[in-house]
């Protein structure tokens, strides 16, 4: 009995005992779930995406994936926005992974009872009661959640992101981190890696397939014939789940004429990942877009012709040894970049084709000339029909030549620019000023690094060195009214993606400032207009063509072959030669680049509302076109015998009445010349004067000019004709003469180093009608010449003025410093 007593004693206090460890376990918990509560509730909100790493994807303006590239963990990993993944992607994703995703806080009860009936009670197949959010904290925190305390940490950290994150955000996220087989991460990355397509194009049974990896990424992963054949067992559990799902999938007669859903599919592998336009994709790396999603302006189909165009072109040229080029292509109104050739062929050693000419500074050659005649027409040096003299001409020690080696005389300023003579380049280069040429180059974006005294007047025939992307930029001037603006990469793609970087991210700022007049500026291209293209045979003669203006340039020593166009919205740029450097006499910018240039022109479609645009002067334009003589360029005297039209700047181009055909009477009798006109007695004959430095060009040039016959008698002067007065050439007041040592040193802010002279040369040009002239130093007789003749002074030190006056009163004179040099 006391037994039984002592028994049942310690039976109630055990009872006792697990009543109050049973209710302390449970103030414990409900401490615990209070003070978990309450720190979620307090908890600051986390990054999401704190230490995720994207690689890089680019595409072209139509879409089209040209690259993708490693993140820097070595992972194929893209952000993506929700609204940028398809929709039936997101539903199989739920169906297969997370049915109740809307309706839990990040733990689904109901499937962890589900979960452990099936595989515990039952003992079935063995069934997950993870929600996304639970994966998502496993994928996000880098958990490991084989043990109890793994499980209990990736609960906790997906109610915090519950408690601080919406559904779509989570949902996104969940996507972002996903597993996908290999080193790809990211619904993002595997969609443009296994379909070539972004997620946001995604077929059904390509979302379903894609929605099966996460699970089991490494045995299902479709870089392996192994786990190909485990994905495709799970896509047909999952297309049965689907179809069970009336509301995924309507039953009308449209859907039951789609393909069926378990038809094979074919997956791409990380081999056959585009590559193209690679000079193109690192030019924007170096940009510094190096993370996202990229949408460029390349079109791709363009490019791509463009490819084959070149090494077509470059495989006719074997025997000439040009094997290399570039090509860069360009919409002129917006500056976006079309086409972008650094090489030939990229993966060349033997060509160096890793090396992107597009961007590589090389010498332009005469490429460069277009800008010093518009800045001449803009500071009122010349205007397009302004005749000019290539003449040889000495500065200081800068003796240029032109590339024939001949001088062409006189001749208009178009011609001049078109058939790229260098002497009235050189002249015009000369003359400009506030900005000179080496300072509106730097105003137009290219960046020189040595002084302009280094230069010198060598700057216009290409002595310094710019890209071909600065070179297009100057010649999208011509065509943009004289604005000059930043290439520009960006293409909005078809939907607008406010949370992916733009392709402006990471550049600066496009910039437009207006570097030249628009009147020069279109003035300067119609010039370029009148440029003969190259001829390809006579059909090319017997067809209409689109109106192109274009030059060539070739630089110092064969090194670098130049064409660049303007055709409607385009602007073209191609560059033959070699990335060392080496000389080849077959690359001459007219005969090696000029024929490439209208080929790949010829891949453009054409637009005639473009060119009539860019080759017809806006309204508002200050230009009028007038009729001028065709001789001298200026406006027709009543002798002029042939008119052409021509433009001019009004207030601005020097333009006066043409003094060059002038009546001469001639005595009837005799045939001699009078020096007044009597009519009956003389007749009026019509000839032309021109300077004599003009004569003596046109002599030389073989141009024979009928000259009036001799005077009858002596004329006084009021009997005289006006004639032109003369003009000092040699020497100049923008140079400084330095006396040393019986020596002059004569040195040019636009020149290199001085060189020593012994004397300083007394040129100048005169009247037709001249005959003698007369220098004078400070009053002090030097000597006479006849025109055409040098006259050297050995020069005084001080201030000097020196004059010069031919036998018909004319007088011009020019004040120098003369100095002597300290020992």
């Amino acid at each position: 009995m006391r037994s039984m007593i002592s028994a049942q004693l310690w039976g109630n206090k055990y009872i006792r005992y697990l009543r109050w460890l049973t209710l302390a376990l449970l103030s414990l918990l409900v401490a615990g779930l209070m003070a978990f509560t309450l720190l979620l509730v307090l908890s600051a909100r986390p990054d999401l995406y704190a230490g995720y790493q994207q690689g890089s994807a680019y595409f072209d303006s139509s879409g089209q994936l040209l690259s993708l590239r490693l993140a820097p963990d070595q992972r194929y990993r893209l952000k993506l926005p929700l609204a940028e993944i398809a929709p039936v992607l997101q539903q199989a994703t739920l169906l297969y992974e997370d049915r109740r995703f809307y309706q839990h806080y990040g733990l689904d009860i109901a499937a962890v009872c589900r979960a452990f009936w099936q595989s515990v009670v039952l003992n079935g197949r063995r069934q997950g009661a993870s929600t996304l959010s639970m994966q998502l904290a496993r994928l996000r925190y880098g958990l490991n959640t084989g043990n109890i305390s793994g499980k209990l940490r990736q609960l906790a950290y997906a109610l915090y992101l519950e408690r601080h994150f919406t559904k779509h955000e989570l949902l996104e996220a969940y996507f972002n981190y996903a597993p996908y087989g290999g080193n790809i991460e990211g619904v993002a990355a595997a969609s443009l890696i296994y379909f070539g397509k972004e997620a946001s194009q995604l077929t059904l049974p390509e979302a379903l397939a894609l929605s099966v990896i996460p699970q089991n990424p490494t045995k299902r992963s479709p870089l392996s014939r192994e786990g190909q054949q485990q994905l495709e067992l799970a896509r047909q559990r999952l297309i049965a789940i689907w179809q069970q799902q009336p509301f995924l999938h309507p039953t009308n007669d449209a859907a039951l004429q789609r393909p069926p859903l378990d038809l094979p599919l074919r997956y791409l592998n990380r081999a056959e990942i585009p590559q193209y336009a690679p000079h193109f994709i690192n030019q924007l790396r170096a940009q510094g877009l190096q993370q996202g999603r990229f949408y460029s302006s390349l079109q791709l189909p363009l490019q791509q012709r463009f490819e084959q165009q070149l090494n077509q072109y470059l495989k006719r040229q074997q025997a000439k040894g040009i094997n290399n080029g570039s090509v860069l292509l360009i919409k002129r109104s917006t500056l976006q970049v079309l086409a972008w050739l650094g090489s030939a062929d990229f993966n060349n050693e033997a060509i160096a084709g890793q090396v992107d000419g597009v961007s590589a500074a090389r010498s332009p050659g005469s490429a460069l000339k277009p800008f010093v005649y518009a800045l001449a027409m803009q500071q009122g040096l010349i205007h397009p029909k302004t005749l000019l003299t290539d003449l040889p001409r000495r500065y200081g020690s800068f003796n240029p030549e032109n590339f024939d080696r001949q001088f062409a005389g006189p001749l208009p300023a178009t011609e001049a620019l078109i058939n790229s003579r260098n002497l009235p380049a050189v002249q015009l280069q000369a003359q400009l000023q506030q900005p000179d040429f080496y300072q509106w180059l730097q105003s137009a974006g290219v960046s020189l690094e040595q002084p302009a005294s280094h230069y010198g007047l060598a700057l216009v025939l290409g002595g310094m060195e710019l890209s071909m992307a600065q070179l297009v930029q100057l010649y999208a001037m011509l065509g943009n009214g004289g604005h000059w603006q930043a290439l520009a990469w960006q293409q909005q793609p078809a939907r607008e993606r406010l949370a992916e970087p733009s392709l402006s991210e990471g550049l600066s700022e496009v910039l437009s400032e207006k570097v030249l007049s628009a009147e020069a500026a279109f003035l300067t291209l119609d010039m370029l207009r009148q440029h003969p293209r190259v001829q390809n045979g006579l059909l090319s003669k017997l067809t209409a063509q689109r109106p192109v203006a274009w030059k060539t340039g070739t630089s110092y020593a064969f090194r670098d072959a130049w064409a660049i166009a303007l055709s409607g919205d385009y602007v073209l740029a191609v560059w033959l030669g070699n990335f060392d450097g080496s000389s080849n006499p077959n690359l001459v910018g007219r005969t090696a680049a000029g024929p490439l240039l209208f080929e790949l022109l010829a891949l453009l479609p054409e637009n005639p509302q473009h060119n009539q645009q860019l080759f017809s002067p806006a309204a508002n334009l200050n230009l009028k076109q007038v009729e001028l003589c065709s001789r001298s360029g200026d406006l027709p005297n009543k002798y002029c015998p042939q008119t052409e039209p021509g433009w001019f700047i009004p207030g601005v181009s020097p333009i006066s009445v043409s003094d060059i055909h002038r009546a001469v009477p001639i005595d009837m009798a005799s045939g001699l010349r009078a020096c007044i006109h009597q009519p009956g007695i003389t007749e009026l004959k019509v000839f032309e004067f021109w300077s004599s430095e003009i004569s003596m060009a046109m002599q030389q040039s073989g141009i024979i000019l009928a000259q009036p016959p001799r005077y009858l008698q002596a004329c006084s002067g009021k009997q005289m004709l006006n004639h032109q007065a003369p003009q000092i050439r040699s020497p100049q007041a923008r140079l400084s003469y330095v006396i040393k040592q019986q020596d002059l040193q004569q040195h040019t802010p636009n020149t290199d180093p001085a060189t020593s002279l012994s004397q300083i040369a007394l040129q100048a040009s005169f009247d037709g009608t001249v005959t003698r002239a007369h220098w004078f130093a400070n009053s002090r007789y030097l000597g006479a010449v006849t025109p055409g003749e040098t006259l050297f002074w050995q020069g005084q030190p001080g201030k000097v003025q020196l004059t010069v006056v031919d036998d018909l009163g004319g007088a011009a004179s020019v004040t120098i410093n003369v100095s002597e040099a300290r020992l």
